[in-house]
């Protein structure tokens, strides 16, 4: 499609939450879309976001999207419990799927979602918007340019009492936090380090149902060292350091700053770009990226994480966690 203008998209969003609100934003922008359909199953909430965004289509079921539109792909932005059954309907007819973190709460569901994507020869994106974070990219770009990563350590602590009392989410979630939320710092043990060898895991349980207190040692295909611990007994945060030809790349909480440290030079920062700071960060860049592979049919390409990609990240989570 070189030299010539690329068709512009008819895109559904599947929700109507907070979540979805944070691509609408990006997604009314961008220049790839021709028509947005909102659907939820809430009246309340489709009618709001829809006025909010100005969205004019709007549907109460995936049903009546299906059975009315002839769609060029569609973001499924539903709660962690809905992803999976939900991508199925869209994965099963051959539309090219974007799926909120995580691919299904159990790996064995994550699984299932690759091998349909497969079968069906259907492009799927999975948003772990960390990937796409412009202080990520260029912490990681900077690694390497030092020379090959050597090690990767990761926080991903949260105080999963915070959690539970905000009465949001349901026991099997929260027995699965490591998935449901520690999926975007555990992601970035892969998105630093490449594929894993091995994972020797030590877990104790503390003061929940699941293991909540974790560490594990990583070695990485490609040679390395990972480091992940994983702590929900107390307030923390989600950090990571890695190293890499005597340069050290230190994350503040949430990854909005890097400081990166090498032999005989003063320690410099790494800030968010003017996109990350106008969007919700790495949204932008991940939603952009996938409807490109819309328009071109072209596979994702890297940092984007497809379906077969996130299984490995999930049964890394699983290595680490004790938990499935």
């Amino acid at each position: 499609m070189s030299g010539h203008a690329m068709k512009r998209l008819n895109i559904a969003v599947i929700g109507g939450g907070n979540i979805a609100q944070q691509h609408l934003h990006v997604l009314k922008d961008l220049p790839e879309i021709e028509t947005l359909i909102l659907v939820d199953t809430d009246e309340e909430t489709l009618q709001r976001t829809g006025d909010h965004f100005e969205i004019d289509r709007r549907l109460r079921s995936v049903d009546d999207l299906l059975n009315m539109d002839k769609l060029d792909a569609a973001f499924v932005l539903v709660s962690v419990l809905a992803v999976h059954e939900v991508a199925t309907r869209f994965l099963s007819a051959r539309i090219p799927t974007f799926l909120e973190k995580p691919p299904g709460l159990h790996t064995w569901q994550t699984r299932k979602l690759a091998n349909l994507a497969r079968e069906r020869a259907t492009l799927a994106m999975v948003g772990v918007n960390r990937r796409f974070y412009s202080t990520c990219i260029a912490a990681r770009e900077a690694a390497l340019e030092a020379g090959p990563i050597q090690t990767v350590t990761v926080e991903a602590h949260e105080d999963i009492e915070r959690v539970r009392n905000g009465t949001k989410f349901p026991s099997e979630v929260l027995n699965r936090w490591s998935a449901a939320n520690g999926i975007h710092a555990l992601d970035m043990i892969r998105f630093f380090g490449g594929d894993v060898s091995n994972v020797t895991a030590v877990r104790h349980t503390v003061e929940n149902e699941m293991p909540d207190a974790c560490g594990a040692l990583i070695e990485f295909e490609k040679g390395g060292l990972g480091r992940a611990s994983m702590d929900w007994i107390g307030p923390g945060g989600h950090r990571f350091e890695i190293r890499s030809g005597g340069m050290t790349l230190t994350s503040s909480s949430g990854y909005g700053t890097i400081t990166v440290a090498e032999r005989g030079k003063e320690p410099r920062l790494i800030e968010y770009d003017e996109i990350d700071r106008q969007y919700k960060p790495g949204f932008h860049r991940q939603d952009s990226t996938f409807l490109r592979c819309v328009q071109t049919g072209e596979p994702l390409p890297f940092p984007a994480c497809d379906l077969d990609d996130a299984v490995k990240t999930m049964q890394l989570i699983d290595d680490i966690s004790g938990t499935q």
